[in-house]
């Protein structure tokens, strides 16, 4: 299991909690926590198309240009309209994708700009209720020009949660071959409202492995929740 550095968080008046399980021994899950300035970070889910090492590969050369574009234009749309065009270019060779879903919150006013590409729509838990965050967009390396409906902006509050999940996570099955499902998900997502990010997180595992009774993972299973707290712990930085 891959956890993240939640403590960057703290800087942003934000908790947050992460973790990936690989279905093998290495997996093409990933999550971040990156800062960008003394207002601003960013917060970051992908998933690289298939398992294994090749997976793990491609998804280690996405984290690295993710990174580079993020130093080069702090604008979230940007960073992903740069990233499928160099890491993109490395998956299109290999015949390979990868989904992926940017957030970058602003601790001064609240403010959370999400642009997708391809991932599943975030999660938004505020005042008991949960939506989707409707911010949509092709997959890295699929077109050679980024496609999606641009950069999605919320407005958090004290209290609101976001959830981020891969694939795995909704498609894991029950010995019944039935799906955990997105239904399944938003229900754990609402029973968890008032805990703290990492209670919320280990609490929506925990159903996960109850509906699934031990049956093996067939993909790799990530889960990043987010939590703001309105409480700035000091100065932003790499």
């Amino acid at each position: 299991m891959i956890e993240g550095n939640e403590k960057i968080l703290r800087d942003y008046g934000l908790e947050g909690s992460g973790c990936s399980r690989p279905a093998g021994q290495e997996g093409g899950d990933f999550f971040e926590f990156i800062s960008c300035n003394e207002s601003s970070v960013f917060i970051v889910i992908g998933d690289v198309m298939g398992k294994g090492f090749q997976a793990a590969r491609q998804m280690e050369t996405i984290r690295h240009s993710l990174r580079e574009c993020i130093r080069i234009d702090s604008h979230p749309l940007e960073i992903v309209r740069r990233l499928n065009k160099l890491g993109g270019y490395e998956l299109r060779k290999c015949g390979s994708f990868a989904t992926l879903c940017l957030l970058c919150y602003d601790g001064k006013n609240g403010r959370l700009t999400c642009v997708n590409a391809g991932h599943h729509l975030p999660l938004l838990l505020s005042n008991g209720e949960v939506r989707e965050v409707q911010c949509r967009g092709v997959a890295i390396g699929f077109w050679e020009d980024y496609l999606g409906s641009g950069a999605e902006e919320v407005f958090l509050a004290a209290g609101d949660a976001v959830v981020l999940y891969t694939d795995g996570l909704v498609e894991a099955c029950s010995p019944g071959e039935q799906r955990y499902g997105q239904e399944r998900l938003k229900k754990a997502v609402r029973l968890q409202n008032g805990v703290n990010a990492k209670c919320m997180k280990d609490k929506i595992l925990a159903d996960l492995d109850t509906f699934t009774r031990g049956i093996c993972q067939k993909d790799d299973v990530t889960l990043v929740v987010m939590k703001v707290t309105g409480k700035a712990g000091g100065t932003g930085g790499d």
